[in-house]
């Protein structure tokens, strides 16, 4: 059950905070003068965690050990 919990985890936050800063920085091209302007310090922290969430998503997912046809063979 470890090695489960680990893997919802290390794909539902990354899910989570990936997609919310990619959303941030859709915002943020679409109203700059409310949220933060495009090019700022906060703009591009800001792509960077979108950047490493979604980077840590894919490793994730790719990961998931052997072909589809394994898993469900396993259950």
């Amino acid at each position: 059950m470890d090695g489960m919990a680990r893997q919802f985890w290390l794909t539902v936050v990354p899910l989570l905070a990936g997609f919310s800063a990619v959303g941030l920085l859709v915002l943020a091209a679409l109203f700059p003068d409310q949220l933060y302007e495009v090019g700022s310090t906060t703009y591009v922290a800001t792509a960077a965690v979108a950047l490493v969430s979604l980077g840590i998503l894919v490793w994730q997912l790719a990961a998931g050990g052997g072909s589809s046809a394994d898993r469900y063979e396993r259950l």
